[in-house]
């Protein structure tokens, strides 16, 4: 299945402005929280930032494991 998107113009907080494979989305735990992913097919891991994370309830009591 092939997906097709356009990239976005994204500006970063030093004021540029960059086209990103981005894509809206809306995340629900306790509350919905909206914002922008950046997508990355080529990636072996996701990550977001630890503030996101706290806003979520996300549980990062876990023991930390290499990759």
């Amino acid at each position: 299945m092939t997906i097709t998107f356009r990239y976005k113009t994204v500006k970063r907080p030093d004021g540029t402005e960059v086209k990103t494979p981005s894509i809206p989305i809306l995340l629900s735990e306790k509350e919905n929280f909206e914002t922008t992913a950046l997508l990355d097919s080529g990636a072996d891991i996701s990550a977001m930032p630890k503030d996101l994370a706290d806003i979520l309830g996300l549980d990062l009591s876990g023991k930390r494991t290499p990759s």
